[in-house]
């Protein structure tokens, strides 16, 4: 067990929840904790998006976000959902409309914002 200072570091219990597969990823249950991380390209920019979750990739990442605030990037997620080598979840911004786009896209997931 760690020591910080002369004090055992206990971990935090984990909630019980249920277990759900985002892409080929669990997350949830007893699944172990996985490494998710949000892109900060503009997720129209296919190119720089896919550069971005490669690199993200590279360090660990299990699952990835991408933010899709207009229409320009909905349009660009079939192509970066095909070609992400991992899970992909549609971050959606303030037009509801997009979450069918993202599903239709084959995003692993969907993320409403909650302004929505």
């Amino acid at each position: 067990m760690p020591v910080l200072l002369g004090t055992p570091i206990v971990p935090a219990r984990r909630r019980v929840s249920r277990q759900i597969m985002v892409g080929n990823v669990p997350v949830g249950g007893d699944a172990p904790i996985s490494v998710q991380s949000m892109t900060t390209t503009v997720t129209a920019d296919i190119n720089a998006t896919l550069q971005q979750i490669a690199q993200l990739t590279a360090s660990g990442c299990q699952i990835v976000r991408v933010a899709v605030p207009t229409q320009d990037d909905a349009d660009a997620l079939p192509i970066i959902a095909k070609k992400s080598g991992i899970p992909v979840i549609a971050d959606i911004h303030f037009q509801p409309k997009y979450v069918f786009a993202a599903i239709e896209a084959g995003c692993a997931a969907v993320r409403v914002n909650p302004g929505n």
